[in-house]
């Protein structure tokens, strides 16, 4: 049985990822929300199968995801598969989160370091994990100030986004670094434009008119945009750790996306926003080694 652990499931492409998930596997989920009832209706709607934890999570909150790693860990003793799905384009406001953090960066970087950290050593567990982040070919407009990654002084939403993207292929590559010769695979993937509440909110609000057209002959399915994270998720399917995918393929991203300067900045810059630093080594049989 698959231990399957799941952000961004409520909404967008993320439940139909869900669903395929499990008509594909014997699994026991484990999906990180913040509405119980949006789930469970979900749960009815898409007639799951499996057996559903709700682990309560504010993926914006450091102290939600480690109370919410805590469950997880109090109730299985290995995870096969890690999906940080969550993401978020923030409103034309600056917001910070309650650990004052800009609230992309809080939800779509900081998050997934911090929430994989905590679980690598279940992770480490598995016979053979996957770790799947969500990217998107917009990291190629990603505009980068190493000194202010929390865009504080000049905001804005679109670029915090991109920007986040980019950071989720740099932290990818990183983790694939750090995890070489283990029994644990990550890489990240572009779903493409796909048709969720996130796209409408991210479109001109200008040219609103348009977007049913738009959305008609350009957009993808919430199912088709699913595919390749459901293809990841199973790391049986691929030997290769530390890439980009798009439509089941390894694909190349933007050149920043190689950079190991920018990558080791990101790093320290995680570090120092979330507290928490990654052990050095992994043992297999009782979680990290302390050095």
């Amino acid at each position: 049985m698959k231990k399957i652990v799941m952000s961004g499931v409520t909404s967008g492409f993320g439940s139909q990822w869900f669903t395929e998930l499990d008509k594909q596997y014997t699994a026991e989920f484990f999906i990180l929300a913040r509405d119980r009832n949006r789930l469970h209706t979900l749960i009815q709607r898409q007639q799951i199968s499996n057996k559903v934890h709700f682990v309560d999570c504010d993926l914006s909150s450091l102290k939600s995801i480690k109370l919410a790693c805590q469950y997880i860990s109090s109730r299985t003793d290995h995870i096969d598969v890690l999906i940080n799905n969550a993401g978020v384009w923030a409103g034309e406001v600056l917001e910070l989160s309650e650990d004052d953090i800009e609230m992309t960066c809080a939800v779509n970087v900081v998050a997934p370091y911090y929430l994989t950290g905590h679980l690598l050593p279940l992770l480490s567990k598995a016979q053979r994990a996957s770790i799947v982040n969500t990217a998107s070919f917009r990291h190629r407009d990603a505009k980068v100030n190493q000194s202010d990654i929390e865009m504080l002084s000049n905001y804005c939403p679109e670029q915090a986004y991109c920007n986040s993207k980019l950071y989720t292929i740099l932290l990818t590559k990183q983790l694939a670094n750090l995890l070489a010769n283990t029994n644990i695979y990550v890489n990240c993937f572009d779903p493409g434009i796909v048709d969720t509440p996130m796209l409408k909110q991210a479109f001109p609000k200008n040219l609103g008119f348009i977007y049913p057209l738009f959305k008609k002959l350009i957009a993808r399915t919430p199912t088709k945009g699913a595919q390749t994270g459901v293809f990841l998720s199973d790391s049986d399917n691929y030997d290769v750790s530390g890439e980009y995918f798009k439509d089941h393929k390894v694909k190349s991203s933007f050149i920043p996306s190689h950079s190991q300067e920018l990558t080791s900045w990101l790093w320290s810059e995680c570090e120092t926003l979330t507290g928490f630093v990654y052990p050095l080594g992994i043992n297999f049989s009782s979680g990290w080694i302390d050095d």
